[in-house]
């Protein structure tokens, strides 16, 4: 039997590789399959809050979110906070981890301007038609409020989430790539 067992259990899983190919995915957001890659300037060449900060995303990972519009809406402000929250949980590896509004112009400071003000974290930039199409074609998806696309610290736009995500699916996705990378 201990002989038989092992190599019965090998024949059934050849057999069946659905079985195995499941537990084989272990990201819960959308990879971008190759990882895009863009350049620094293209997100820092209109900033928002306060110039001097936005180079901080450099050699970091980034998480960003699209504001449609010149106002964030209420989906847009749900994946602030949520994004906010998810920075918060990585604890010692905070510090690794930036984040990234980026809005269409023109800027409405209502409750942008009050999400600016509570989160002192988040970095603004205003977001041009190139850059949007580019994104869009990287996430191979609409870019919607709420979505929220993972970068890494070598400026490479590797994976997206939908709006309405599970904030912990994205924090065991960033703990795994913060535990495995080596950079940022």
């Amino acid at each position: 039997m201990i002989s038989f067992v092992p190599f019965t259990v090998a024949w059934y899983l050849a057999k069946h590789p659905e079985l195995v190919r499941d537990r084989q995915r272990v990201n819960h957001g959308n990879l971008i399959d190759p990882a895009r890659p863009f350049d620094y300037a293209d997100f820092l060449s209109q900033p928002v809050t306060a110039a001097n900060s936005l180079p901080e995303i450099k050699g970091h990972w980034v998480m960003i979110q699209v504001a449609s519009g010149g106002t964030c809406s209420t989906e847009c402000q749900d994946t602030a906070y949520k994004s906010g929250q998810i920075r918060l949980m990585l604890n010692k590896e905070l510090s690794r981890v930036r984040r990234l509004l980026l809005v269409n112009s023109p800027i409405d400071h209502g409750p942008l301007g009050e999400l600016m003000a509570a989160d002192p974290t988040l970095l603004v930039a205003e977001l041009n038609d190139t850059l949007k199409r580019r994104l869009e074609e990287a996430a191979g998806a609409a870019i919607t409020d709420g979505m929220l696309i993972l970068m890494d610290p070598l400026a490479n736009v590797m994976m997206w989430y939908p709006a309405a995500f599970d904030p912990y699916d994205v924090l065991r996705d960033l703990q795994r790539l913060l535990r495995i990378s080596q950079i940022g």
